[in-house]
């Protein structure tokens, strides 16, 4: 038992000494190999007469039309870019440029990602972000400029090629280092040293996790570009004021405006007049039945107190 003990010790800590090993060389190559590649793109691209994409910025031109924001083909450079675009817009109507452009991007293979919409009296104003994959980002970019008057426009790219290939070593280890840990447990007899092997593979598949985790994510940045657009609308010109023909010290006293305002006394006279009665012959509907029951039984009583004096006064005669 001891000797199978030892040689479970001895085999963990070769495995972790080779598997730190064969680590830092799979990221060093990686990374040299990464970067060998970037060097190599920048000098074809600056063969061409450019350089390698960082930042484009495009203004609207006098007549209101943007510059069209083209990444080029992505898909044959071999890179991993993630692209973002930032736009402002002036449209006449903010509410419905906003759903013209999410409708866009659902036909364009995107999503909306985010949208805000806030109306204030006349002045509205919005944003939306989408998401569009990079080759289709000319077409429609040419699109958000057809709904109104693009006043600014900038495009940014952000190379991760080394950073996912890099991460792709880690998980390949990763991985590699789990499927030995699997086999040490599968010859483990004693539950020490099975809890110490699964205490090594939770840690070594929580890394995986990670890896396939940033892997996702920069597959989801890489594929579908961010592209964030404010919209203005413009405000209306303010209105003059009419001005006012009764206005003025004469003009107040003149035929017409008397005349109006002696119109304008005797119809509020009437109005005033047929809401008093309208309101005494409401309150009179209200009161008539309680008044005719008091008036019957003061009747009454009034009728009962004159019989009986009519009766004492015979009795004192008789």
């Amino acid at each position: 038992m001891l000797k199978k003990l030892r040689f479970l010790a001895i085999s963990i800590s070769l495995i972790l000494f080779l598997s730190g090993c064969a680590s830092a060389s799979k990221t060093a190559s990686a990374t040299t190999y990464a970067a060998a590649q970037t060097d190599t793109y920048a000098g074809a691209k600056a063969d061409e007469g450019g350089g390698t994409a960082s930042t484009t910025a495009a203004s609207a031109a006098p007549n209101g039309d943007a510059v069209i924001l083209d990444p080029g083909n992505v898909a044959d450079s071999g890179k991993k870019i993630i692209y973002t675009v930032n736009m402002a817009l002036e449209a006449e109507n903010a509410s419905k440029a906003i759903t013209d452009i999410g409708n866009k991007a659902a036909e364009l293979g995107g999503y909306v990602s985010d949208s805000s919409y806030n109306q204030y009296e006349a002045s509205a104003q919005g944003s939306i972000t989408v998401r569009i994959p990079p080759d289709k980002l000319k077409e429609f970019t040419e699109h958000v400029g057809t709904i109104g008057d693009v006043l600014s426009s900038s495009m940014g790219s952000q190379d991760v090629t080394a950073q996912y290939v890099d991460v792709q070593s880690r998980l390949t280890n990763a991985q590699a280092q789990e499927a030995q840990l699997l086999a040490i447990m599968a010859q483990a007899v004693k539950i020490e040293d099975i809890l110490n092997v699964r205490q090594q593979l939770d840690s070594v598949q929580m890394q995986i996790e990670e890896y396939k985790g940033q892997l996702r994510l920069m597959d989801n940045q890489v594929g579908y570009s961010t592209v964030t657009i404010s919209i203005t609308q413009p405000t209306p010109p303010p209105v003059t004021p009419v001005a006012d023909k009764n206005s003025g010290l004469l003009a107040r006293w003149s035929f017409d405006y008397i005349w109006q305002n002696v119109q304008k006394g005797f119809s509020n006279s009437m109005s005033f007049t047929v809401n008093a009665l309208g309101v005494l012959f409401i309150a009179i509907s209200y009161m008539i039945i309680p008044i005719i029951i008091i008036g019957i039984v003061v009747v009454v009583i009034v009728i009962c107190v004159k019989r009986s004096k009519k009766k004492k006064n015979q009795r004192k005669q008789t």
